[in-house]
């Protein structure tokens, strides 16, 4: 089952996609639109996503740790003065 999505291109795009599909390289608008988003999807999908993450955060980052810590500490302290803890 395929659901509608509406979405804006830019002129120059949507003529290009016109003369893609009128020379007969796609079936459709809407097909050639749906292939470009599933190779996008595949380019970008979970696995990207993870190496992505995987790159970013290889090298520590002490800011960014002591920012963490600094948050864990105010969590914890906050959570003893409500009686939390």
């Amino acid at each position: 089952m395929s659901v509608p999505v509406t979405s804006r291109l830019d002129e120059g795009v949507v003529r290009a996609l016109d003369q893609a599909v009128a020379a007969g390289v796609a079936d459709s608008r809407s097909g050639a639109i749906a292939q470009a988003v599933a190779e996008w999807l595949d380019r970008h999908g979970e696995e990207a996503i993870v190496a992505s993450y995987r790159r970013r955060y290889a090298t520590p980052d002490p800011e960014h740790d002591a920012l963490v810590e600094g948050m864990l500490r105010s969590s914890v302290a906050a959570a003893i003065n409500d009686g939390l803890l």
